[in-house]
């Protein structure tokens, strides 16, 4: 899905997921999960990098008990903080990536010229 590059991605992101998540049938606890890993990548998007901005979420039938993959891109670094990032303090930021570490079974980054795609792999149960 494209989403805006603005704050208000981030809420749609996460309505979004939700709808998805509730259609694959994802448990509760792990479909919480998912949707805090999509509010820190699509957050992560909005104040670090540039539009374009899209979502990508797939079901990960292989895993176990399944799975989700999340995919967030952007149009790669901005060349300055976004508004939040640049009017908070910085013990007030900072803490997403280690959200995302400490709930995914795997995660990284691809950059190619122009676009920057973070992913999460998460467990659906």
């Amino acid at each position: 899905m494209s989403l805006c590059h603005r704050a208000e991605a981030v809420g749609a992101a996460r309505r979004a997921t939700a709808v998805v998540l509730a259609d694959w049938q994802v448990v509760d606890d792990a479909a919480e999960a998912v949707i805090l890993v999509v509010s820190e990548l699509v957050t992560n998007a909005v104040e670090h990098g540039q539009p374009p901005l899209t979502l990508l979420l797939r079901h990960l039938s292989g895993h176990r008990h399944g799975g989700v993959r999340i995919e967030v891109s952007d149009g790669g670094p901005a060349s300055r903080p976004g508004a939040w990032a640049s009017s908070s303090d910085a013990c007030e930021r900072g803490r997403g990536l280690g959200i995302v570490e400490a709930l995914a079974s795997s995660h990284g980054s691809r950059t190619q010229p122009h676009r920057s795609t973070y992913w999460a792999a998460l467990p659906a149960s």
